[in-house]
Parts: structure tokens; sequence; C-alpha cells
């Protein structure tokens, strides 16, 4: 019979590793969905990889790591949807039969999103416990999750959440409320 000392340890390292696989599993869904909505290449492959492992270690990591990376990958969706979305409302035609070039629709709409996402992820970040870490794997997860888009609209799209980040957090944001609507 293991001491309760052991099996307390115990349970805290399966509970990261299952919070690390759950990280790959995410990053797995993601790149699937990569790749039924963009036109796919090598690259797509690379920072899909790049995506797990950073998913896996900052959800090994826990705390603020593993919350910011989650937020993180929230914040990588607009880029990695809208367009799609835009493109399909805008042309009836599918975002992976588009030519090599995205439309400035595409473009606009992808940092739009990101710029209005990363600022509210920047603003939580603020109520975190460790801002600086969890601003720091959100960066990282919103960045590839938006890459796996088409390259133009994903770099787009992390180049817009890196901005928002910055708004929300290092400016101090303070949402709806600073504008005068008490009820928001």
């Amino acid at each position: 019979m293991a001491r309760p000392e052991t099996r307390a340890r115990l349970a805290y390292e399966r509970s990261h590793l299952a919070s690390a696989a759950r990280g790959v599993a995410i990053a797995a869904g993601l790149a699937a969905l990569a790749v039924g909505l963009h036109r796919t290449s090598s690259i797509t492959w690379l920072v899909a990889g790049v995506l797990g492992i950073s998913l896996a270690t900052l959800g090994w990591r826990g705390g603020s790591w593993r919350r910011g990376a989650i937020a993180g990958v929230l914040a990588g969706l607009p880029p990695l949807v809208v367009p799609s979305l835009v493109f399909a409302l805008s042309t009836g035609e599918h975002c992976a039969n588009c030519a090599t070039a995205p439309s400035l629709a595409c473009l606009a709409s992808c940092l739009g999103s990101s710029l209005v996402v990363g600022a509210l992820v920047g603003r939580h970040a603020l109520r975190d416990r460790d801002p600086s870490r969890f601003a720091l794997a959100a960066f990282a997860t919103a960045a590839a999750t938006g890459l796996l888009g088409c390259a133009t609209t994903g770099l787009g799209g992390a180049i817009g959440v890196i901005a928002g980040l910055a708004a929300g957090g290092v400016t101090g944001w303070r949402g709806i409320k600073s504008l005068g609507y008490p009820d928001a």
C-alpha cells in the first residue's frame, strides 16, 4: 500500500499528463478543421506540430500557463474560421478553392476579428494570478492556431491577436463599462 503522499503525487502527475494529452487532442482537432477549411501545405503540418507541442507543454505546466493556452486557442479561432466564412458568403465557393492570394475582405475580417478577440484575452489576462504567463501562453497558442488557416490571413490574424493583446492587456482597457455602459 502506497503512502498517502505518494498517492497524492501520482494523482497530481496523472492530472498534468491528462491535461497535456488534451492539448494534443485539441491541436489534432484544430488541424483537422484547418484541413477542411483551407488549402494546406507542409507549413500547415509544421504549425500543427508546434501547436500540439505548445498545448501539451503548457497544459502539463498548469496554472496560468494552461489558462492562457486555452484562451489563446479561443483567440486564434477567428483567424482560422472567419476568412472561410467571409469567402464562402462573398463568392459561394469553398475557401480551399480560392486563389493563392486572399481577398481584401478575408484579410480585413481576419484582422478585425483577431483584434477584438485579442483585446478580450488581454483584458482577461489582467485578472489572472500571473498575467505575464497567461499572456505569453495565449500569444503562443493564438498565433499557432491562427496560422493554421491560410498563411496570409493567418499571419494577419496573428498580428491582430498580438495588437489586441497589447490593447487589452498592456493599456489596461477595462471593457464596455469604461465606455459608460453600467449593465455590461
